[in-house]
């Protein structure tokens, strides 16, 4: 005999009325019913009685098998439940984390532990880049203890950008660092004048400095505001664009190279056919700043056309800057 596939949740409760357990001691002594009989529904639902299709008749169950069957659904219900709870948590981190768009998207953060959970939550949530422009010295202890997180962004294929002060070629502490996140597949570089520090993911947060009064290391402000986060990604392309790359050495390329990492990809993905509109998209910049490199290049060389910087960066005279990557 099998029970019908129709009947297959349990009840709210595992009481047992009166009548079912009348209709039980009958079960017990080989009598079968009919479904409208007082109690019947209630032990199919708690899968206490199967059908009989060759009469239509309702008989016991196997108990063992009807307490394995029930504690199995029991089981799965929790693990859903629990798998539920847990894509609500994170989704409500990730809504805490990037905040409304409908608000003013600035959030001051005036403690240095909500400044570092701010900074962690984003590299959580983290899905294309996060760039990072530090101009002030770094603790050693704080470098060694984050790189494995670092690590770990660039293995889920998160794009690492960071801009030291031109001061971090010399301290040691640095140096370890760049070197072993550029062998990790960060790109680093160095900037010798001014710049804002700041933290960027995904077009969609930023962690600014508090320059209220004298800047202050201990507190920062939170920025989700869409047009401030296009305006500080602007910002970081151009304090990008005037660092030295770096990978961890203590001095700077040599003289003499003309082209940048940035605007050499751009010259490499021209090679490959790929369209200026294309190239903005790959490299994660606006149209405009591949428009800029571009110029500056056609300034530099002496060429006014892309057909002749082409010409140019595949002769004997680029050989240097190709050999840069």
């Amino acid at each position: 005999m099998t029970q019908p596939d129709a009947v297959t949740h349990r009840g709210p409760s595992p009481d047992v009325s009166a009548e079912a357990r009348a209709l039980l001691d009958r079960f017990v002594r080989g009598e079968q019913v009919g479904r409208a009989e007082p109690g019947c529904t209630e032990l199919i639902a708690l899968g206490l009685a199967v059908h009989d299709p060759h009469n239509d008749r309702w008989g016991m169950a196997d108990l063992r098998h009807a307490e394995e069957t029930a504690m199995a659904e029991e089981r799965a219900g929790i693990a859903r439940h629990l798998q539920r709870m847990r894509q609500l948590a994170d989704l409500y981190r990730e809504l805490g984390t990037y905040g409304s768009p409908t608000g003013n998207g600035i959030e001051f953060l005036d403690r240095l532990e909500h400044v570092n959970a701010a900074i962690m939550q984003a590299a959580d949530y983290a899905r294309s880049h996060m760039y990072t422009a530090h101009p002030v010295n770094r603790k050693p202890e704080g470098l060694a203890a984050v790189i494995p997180r670092e690590i770990k962004l660039l293995e889920r294929g998160i794009t690492r950008r960071t801009i030291y002060s031109e001061s971090a070629r010399t301290r040691a502490a640095e140096q370890e660092w760049a070197t072993t996140m550029s062998a990790h597949g960060a790109e680093i570089r160095t900037l010798a004048s001014d710049f804002e520090r700041m933290i960027l993911v995904d077009r969609r947060f930023a962690i600014i400095s508090d320059h209220r009064d004298e800047p202050n290391r201990m507190t920062a402000f939170k920025v989700t505001h869409p047009g401030m986060v296009a305006f500080l990604h602007h910002l970081f392309e151009q304090q990008w664009e005037r660092a030295e790359p770096w990978m961890g050495g203590r001095f700077r390329p040599r003289e003499g190279i003309v082209t940048t990492g940035r605007s050499r990809r751009i010259l490499n993905k021209l090679r490959e056919g790929r369209t200026l509109k294309q190239i903005a998209s790959e490299l994660d910049v606006s149209l405009r700043t591949v428009n800029t490199d571009l110029n500056k290049l056609y300034e530099v060389v002496g060429v006014d056309t892309l057909f002749s910087l082409g010409v140019w960066w595949g002769s004997e005279a680029a050989a240097e800057e190709r050999k840069r990557g």
